[in-house]
């Protein structure tokens, strides 16, 4: 007997990938949501995870019930129930939802340089009034080691810092009425430290060397195309896989195709000697023959 019983090889090593897969997946979008929630939401990858995870949540049970068919050595059948549906169904509804998140994926690689620059923008210019801006620009510039959107100059723009260091006189700006004052700064935040305390304030004068000086925007966007493609390879494997074994346990379980494999089996010996009998059989009439019209003949010379 074969390792995998009257089920398909291919069937028995696709469903235990998948249901290992399904496993980790679960964790692993489960940990991000929970820990790097506002992460996801800004970076756009938030619906992906959630595909992940609904993909894997249906997938689960359905590969533990053609598991469960193959460790018993039964046929995997394709109308089995899985909690409240045919087998046949859960797996279509796996391929749909891979197939959909596979093409929204896709979508989000197409955007993702422009989505990067417009989120880091966004969280560096509320930095100040919004907490979930805050937090995302300072996990994102102390994990990647990285100040700005593409360098730490992008701070002095913004309308972030706590310190004023002067005002300046921009004789383009004054008007014949009144003279406008222009606030200039040159700090970033602490997050921009290489350490846990530094030199953040009055850069001009005291020098970069405690700061990240490198922009965030493209370790970030490296960072997230990296994981949108393993995100699309991995739902286009998942839809394949389940369409290969949908395939398969329906043409195993297909009537048609097992009654003649019976038949086949059952039936070819006792053809091939009922052909022999016959060959036999019309070989002796013939036989028979001749030696009447032999028998025929001589009598009719002796008369």
């Amino acid at each position: 007997m074969s390792f995998s019983g009257p089920n398909s090889p291919v069937v028995v090593w696709a469903a235990c990938f998948l249901w290992l897969m399904s496993l980790t997946a679960i964790g692993w979008s489960l940990l991000l949501f929970f820990c790097f929630g506002d992460l996801l939401l800004l970076t756009g990858t938030d619906l992906i995870n959630a595909f992940l995870l609904l993909s894997a949540i249906v997938m689960l049970p359905t590969n533990v019930s053609m598991l469960c068919s193959i460790a018993n050595g039964r046929r995997i059948d394709h109308r089995a129930k899985v909690v409240c549906c045919p087998l046949w169904l859960s797996i279509f509804w796996i391929i749909l939802i891979n197939t959909i998140a596979a093409i929204v994926c896709f979508l989000i690689i197409l955007s993702c340089r422009e989505l990067i620059i417009q989120q880091l923008y966004r969280s560096m210019k509320n930095y100040r009034s919004i907490p979930k801006y805050k937090r995302f620009c300072d996990n994102i510039q102390w994990s990647l080691k990285c100040c700005g959107l593409n360098s730490y100059k992008d701070w002095f723009n913004q309308d972030w810092y706590d310190k004023i260091r002067d005002y300046e006189w921009d004789p383009l700006e004054s008007t014949s009425k009144a003279i406008k004052k222009r606030f200039v700064s040159d700090s970033v935040p602490l997050s921009c430290c290489k350490s846990g305390s530094c030199v953040s304030n009055y850069l001009s004068e005291l020098g970069t060397y405690s700061i990240n000086t490198s922009g965030c925007g493209p370790l970030l966007y490296r960072i997230v195309m990296l994981s949108l493609n393993a995100y699309f390879v991995l739902f286009l494997l998942t839809a394949v896989l389940e369409i290969i074994i949908l395939k398969l346990i329906m043409k195993d379980n297909c009537p048609g195709v097992r009654r003649a494999n019976i038949l086949g089996v059952r039936h070819l010996k006792p053809y091939k000697a009922n052909s022999i009998v016959s060959s036999e059989t019309c070989q002796f009439n013939v036989e028979s023959d001749d030696h009447m019209e032999l028998s025929e003949h001589e009598t009719a010379i002796n008369k």
